[in-house]
């Protein structure tokens, strides 16, 4: 996925890109809430999440495609596996902004149980 800059979302970029965040937070609590209910650890969690954007992506694509075909559904996901692909290097790019950060969100999560 192409970074902020990029103007993915046409002329509503920016009220498209606040709305992606804020859709993405949400879905991230929902995610926390049944992984906790479901008592899922943390190293099973992003394969499940995986395998439901996969048939998530397999199944928007059987729907959108004028005539869809095991040809074209491949085409899709290589498309899909470039878009994961860009997602990965921007997060290898942040990798240390995102360790300080998940560090200072320990150490304050650590303060206020101190506190409390």
């Amino acid at each position: 996925m192409p970074d902020e800059s990029d103007d993915v979302f046409g002329e509503d970029g920016v009220e498209t890109l606040d709305d992606f965040d804020r859709l993405t937070e949400l879905l991230f609590q929902h995610v926390l809430e049944f992984s906790e209910e479901e008592g899922v650890g943390d190293e099973l969690l992003s394969p499940l999440l995986l395998r439901l954007s996969l048939t998530s992506r397999m199944v928007a694509y059987a729907g959108s495609a004028a005539k869809p075909s095991g040809a074209g559904l491949k085409l899709d996901l290589d498309r899909f596996r470039r878009d994961i692909d860009d997602l990965i290097r921007a997060a290898k790019k942040d990798a240390d902004g995102f360790i300080a950060r998940a560090r200072e969100s320990i150490a304050a999560a650590e303060q206020d149980e101190d506190g409390s």
